[in-house]
């Protein structure tokens, strides 16, 4: 019997204390620029405000009936004169706005509530975001809280509207992606047995150059994690390098690497194929002597008996070379223009390689 009462009496103070909150009506919602639905910005701002249960909300079926009986459209009703009017015709406490705009690249979103008692603004809310189309709900809530006096988590609003702040894929996964394709250009360098090799005359196998070689390329990229200031990536780079001294020396580089999106600070490892001129070169009398160098007339000498192992030589036959490159970068940027500068180095066990590139493109 107690039990009955207890529930009786909370139900009835329940509905009490509903009956006690202030009626609001969400009368309208518009938009300029962007391709925002009104009527669904319009329920949005219904259920934030409903979330809090400060007020007692009016739904939108009965808004559309009431209002559409008196003659009053509430998809272009967005004066104080029209929401008095509105809300009036309601009968309720208070007449909700909102609006959000988009002018330049920042979106603005704007509540007003009417006080019909007083026939007063009882408050309004502006705010100024990031151009994020796809989070204007989060924009909507924080302007909610803060005009029901609720706090707001100060992280979430300063990633929506502070550029130095704003970094992550999860909030924006298209402007602030720092992306670095475009052209490349720079030097290799040679050191150890391959900058012999290349120094050599050609009747001796080399190439009679010097050991440096401009190369230049295309950098493909393809982001596949961005979380914060870092991004991680992959990187495709076809090149041609030697052309400057009359060689054509194809490359092809697929790097795996992480990128600060906010300095383009970057650092890649990965793989690379080339192509390369190669000899047998065998160990007589502790000297390693190529094959075409090798003076076979009257000998009986077998060169199967010998040590061998392969060498660079412009006389050889073409096969493909696996190195790995180990890279870091930097951006600078000027306005729109992104200029990335990387060095790398390729070590091996023959020799060491190191060189550096630079490009540039534009952010779109």
């Amino acid at each position: 019997m107690k039990k009955s009462i207890l529930t009786v009496v909370l139900s009835v103070m329940s509905l009490w204390a509903v009956a006690q909150n202030p009626k609001l009506a969400v009368v309208s919602f518009d938009a300029l620029g962007g391709s925002f639905d009104k009527q669904q910005l319009t329920e949005l701002l219904r259920i934030e405000i409903s979330k809090h249960e400060k007020y007692e909300m009016i739904d939108r079926y009965e808004i559309a009936e009431v209002l559409s009986a008196a003659k009053i459209d509430n998809t272009s009703c967005f004066s104080k004169s029209c929401l008095k009017e509105a809300g009036k015709t309601l009968e309720v406490d208070y007449a909700m706005s909102g609006s959000v705009d988009l002018l330049g690249d920042a979106l603005f979103v704007r509540l007003r509530m009417i006080d019909l008692k007083d026939n007063t603004m009882k408050k309004e809310v502006v705010r100024e975001y990031l151009n994020i189309p796809e989070k204007v709900n989060t924009m909507i809530s924080i302007c909610v809280n803060e005009l029901l006096d609720i706090p707001n988590d100060e992280m979430i609003v300063n990633s929506l509207s502070n550029r130095e702040s704003y970094e992550s894929a999860v909030n924006n996964p298209y402007y602030q992606t720092l992306s670095l394709a475009g052209p490349r250009m720079g030097y290799t360098f040679f050191t150890g047995e391959m900058a012999e090799t290349i120094r050599m005359p050609r009747n001796e196998g080399g190439y009679d150059g010097y050991p440096a070689f401009f190369q230049m390329g295309y950098q493909f990229e393809k982001q596949y994690l961005n979380e914060g200031k870092w991004q991680a990536l992959f990187e495709f780079v076809p090149m041609v390098s030697g052309l400057d001294q009359g060689l054509f020396v194809p490359s092809f580089t697929i790097m795996n690497g992480i990128r600060n999106n906010k300095n383009g600070l970057e650092f890649a490892i990965g793989p690379s194929v080339n192509m390369s001129r190669e000899m047998n070169a065998y160990n007589i009398n502790n000297q390693w002597i190529r094959r075409d160098d090798v003076d076979m007339v009257g000998s009986t000498i077998l060169l199967e008996d010998f040590d061998s192992k392969k060498v660079m030589d412009s006389r050889g036959n073409v096969t493909l070379q696996t190195y790995v490159v180990i890279a870091a970068g930097y951006s600078l940027k000027s306005g729109k223009l992104n200029i990335p500068i990387n060095a790398f180095v390729i070590p091996s066990k023959k020799s060491l390689r190191y060189g550096f590139s630079f490009g540039f493109n534009v952010r779109k």
